[in-house]
């Protein structure tokens, strides 16, 4: 009888040891991440502590010192995509650096990129090694990069580009009510091109040659008109940075252009402009290597590709 109470003590034991192990390797630990909930926690005076939901782009603001840290749960062979973009003229310094890494459960580095106002960081992992929770960690390189934008896209094993390619799906704006709103809005009126050539000199957007480029090289000569491709109101026209001489466009609550690198600009801030009011001359301004304009769309200051709403 005796044998029979050893042996059940036995396997209660075991059973107890067995669910230990499955928890510690599931749960996070509760002091190094915070409770997953949508408000950033911060850790020290210049470290924020958040968890992001794939899909779902989140902000944030990045002093000279310190760093931010995103948390998301990832599955084993998936693929991660991460996208960044700054603000110039709406809280982002034009000549700041930025660096993002990803991290994984067991705390390597698996991808890391630097970046700045124009050659933004962008980081694929064809495949997550492991179950757990990853980390995005966010960190100035020089300067105060001040407000950024930053989304995660994760895929499915089944739907993974091959090691090293650009996932073929490029981020779009996916709610529903977003896209009825882009219907509407290029339905009534839409934008025209913003110079007389459509010829493409350089890189597209997300182009597999440069992901992280979230515009148009549209081809141009030295002076080449530069014109508003819709009504609005101009709400940066100045240096910025890695663009050069820049402007950008505020058409109603959600739409923004951008037209980068002129030789020379011929608007002021809050002045109104008509679709196709001159802006500025074309020029090879910032990063550049020959004269070109670099033309970007935002949606909800969200990039968007702008090959889709062009006439």
């Amino acid at each position: 009888m005796w044998i029979w109470v050893v042996l059940t003590a036995v396997l209660a034991l075991a059973a107890y040891l067995a669910g230990v192990a499955l928890a510690q390797r599931w749960l996070e630990p509760s002091l190094a991440l915070p409770i997953a909930t949508d408000t950033p926690v911060t850790a020290g005076r210049d470290v924020t502590l958040a968890w992001i939901t794939p899909g779902d782009q989140v902000d944030g603001t990045l002093r000279a010192e310190g760093g931010d840290e995103w948390y998301f749960r990832g599955l084993a062979g998936q693929s991660a995509t991460v996208e960044m973009w700054l603000h110039p003229g709406s809280g982002s310094s034009v000549d700041a650096e930025l660096a993002v890494s990803l991290i994984g459960p067991d705390g390597n580095v698996l991808a890391e990129e630097g970046g700045s106002m124009f050659l933004l960081p962008y980081l694929v992992e064809p495949q997550l090694p492991s179950n757990g929770v990853y980390t995005l960690q966010v960190a100035p390189v020089s300067g105060a990069p001040g407000r950024y934008s930053l989304l995660l896209s994760l895929a499915d094993a089944s739907l993974s580009t091959t090691p090293g390619a650009i996932p073929s799906a490029q981020p779009t704006v996916t709610a529903s009510a977003d896209s009825a709103a882009i219907v509407a809005a290029t339905a009534q009126g839409g934008f025209q091109w913003p110079s007389t050539r459509r010829e493409i000199s350089g890189w597209t957007f997300h182009d597999p040659r440069n992901p992280g480029h979230i515009g148009l090289d549209i081809a141009a000569r030295m002076w080449d008109p530069i014109v508003a491709v819709a009504d609005g109101v101009v709400v940066f026209a100045e240096w910025g940075g890695g663009y050069g001489n820049l402007v950008i466009v505020q058409h109603g609550d959600d739409w923004r252009t951008y037209y980068a690198h002129l030789t020379e600009i011929v608007v002021e801030v809050g002045q109104e402009v008509r679709q196709g009011e001159l802006l500025g001359g074309a020029g090879t301004t910032g990063y550049s290597t020959g004269p070109h304009l670099h033309f970007e769309i935002r949606y909800r200051d969200r990039p968007v590709d702008p090959h889709i709403y062009l006439p």
